[in-house]
């Protein structure tokens, strides 16, 4: 639930963003060893600045964009090529919490992918958990150790859940510890993350032009099932 679309510029939130993108890196490796080819051509949104390099560090044939809004992705996808894999990683969907715009930048991609391309993303399957619980209760995520540190970063969050328009509330709380567990840094950021149900989102790429959908229920083309985590999306025309 916690995406990494950062849209405020926080120089210690761009951190977090960093350190959780690096942790799940391989999950980019998964999705291009899976459905392009070193030679293919491929657009990934909403990743972190940070991390850039390192991906086009194996890669070259790589573009990098902002994933914010409808508008600013088709002003930024202008004159540009068409590719045969875009990407959208580490929840970055979740971010769009208005239904319309997820159609909006959908029909978008759509126009930017080569016919044998294919759009590829991930959302957190919704929990019953999640939606009914307290609002006022603070939840451990996960810690992550940083590398080439002693360091590390602990995750905690505050959630609410809006049942009628299916959108999180999230505080999220980083606290950077070094290696004796003193903690050096705590910050506090709040994002919105909208759940979108397993056929909800089916029913969503086919209005939008896609006809060969599969879904996968984790980074290593395990089977969906109700019990999966995370839906990764795989979708064509």
């Amino acid at each position: 639930m916690i995406h990494l679309v950062d849209n405020i510029n926080d120089s210690v939130w761009s951190e977090v963003c960093t350190i959780i993108g690096r942790y799940k890196l391989d999950q980019i490796s998964f999705y291009i060893k899976e459905f392009a080819s070193s030679s293919s051509s491929i657009l990934i949104l909403g990743c972190p600045t940070d991390i850039q390099k390192e991906i086009t560090e194996e890669l070259e044939n790589l573009t990098f964009l902002n994933f914010f809004n409808s508008e600013e992705l088709e002003e930024s996808l202008k004159g540009k090529q068409k590719y045969e894999l875009i990407i959208i990683p580490f929840l970055a969907m979740m971010s769009v919490v208005d239904h319309r715009e997820q159609e909006k930048i959908l029909k978008i991609l759509k126009n930017h992918i080569l016919p044998s391309g294919k759009l590829v993303f991930d959302i957190e399957t919704p929990d019953m958990q999640v939606m009914l619980c307290d609002p006022s209760t603070i939840f451990f995520e996960e810690q992550i150790n940083i590398p080439e540190k002693p360091d590390s970063m602990m995750l905690h969050t505050q959630r609410d859940y809006e049942e009628y328009t299916q959108i999180l509330h999230l505080k999220v709380f980083a606290e950077f510890l070094d290696s004796s567990g003193v903690v050096t840094c705590k910050i506090m950021h709040q994002i919105k993350s909208r759940y979108t149900f397993k056929w909800e989102m089916y029913n969503l790429l086919l209005l939008c032009g896609f006809d060969v959908i599969d879904i996968y229920g984790d980074h290593s083309k395990g089977d969906f099932t109700e019990e999966s985590p995370n839906m990764v999306w795989v979708s064509s025309f």
